[in-house]
């Protein structure tokens, strides 16, 4: 093997182009350590950083015929990671709004009388109920209140039609509110104020 990094990087992606799982070996072993770096210098988390270096060699993997060993792989393996990073990160943004939203319509004030152990005791009191939803309704119901999507954009991701997202967030939000009433009634008033507008 060359000791110039881009002609080994070159040799490598053209096996790797040719389904060589040694290649990938290689370039994991060379890049693992410095992309979750990079990685951990954005999202400030270890978990989240070293997911996001296997979804970059997932994707690595995936694009592998793609590929064109006489450009850099390195930039484009960093482009994969930044992007990679944002679309995390905008994903921490939007769970975050899905918790303060909940905070609003529990009422800020009866929130900060509660204190923040009990607000968070409420919101894995919260997750625990969504977990009992069949995996298909739950993945619906998230998709569309802690990712934020549109229910279309739901229904185009899971080849499904736009009235059964809407037909299983209806019934994910009846169970919720029921689930949620029979153990805190505050709960299920904060469950009927959040989801009623589906």
């Amino acid at each position: 093997m060359p000791n110039d990094p881009f002609i080994l990087d070159k040799q490598l992606v053209s096996l790797l182009k040719g389904d060589d799982h040694h290649a990938f070996d290689q370039l994991f072993h060379k890049y693992g350590t410095p992309l979750y770096l990079f990685l951990k210098s954005i999202l400030k988390n270890e978990a989240d950083s070293e997911e996001a270096v296997q979804d970059v060699f997932y994707k690595i993997w995936e694009k592998r015929k793609e590929l064109d060993p006489s450009l850099s792989f390195k930039s484009y393996l960093f482009t994969i990671a930044s992007n990679t990073a944002k679309k995390i990160y905008r994903k921490k943004l939007l769970e975050e709004k899905y918790k303060q939203e909940i905070a609003i319509e529990l009422n800020l004030n009866q929130t900060i009388e509660h204190g923040e152990d009990d607000y968070k005791e409420m919101l894995g009191h919260i997750d625990l109920i969504i977990d009992k939803l069949p995996p298909s309704r739950r993945q619906i119901f998230i998709l569309s209140k802690k990712d934020g999507l549109k229910n279309p954009e739901i229904a185009k991701i899971l080849n499904i039609s736009e009235q059964t997202v809407k037909n299983q967030l209806v019934t994910a939000q009846k169970f919720i509110r029921s689930e949620a009433i029979k153990n805190n009634q505050d709960l299920g008033f904060l469950f009927f104020l959040l989801f009623y507008r589906i």
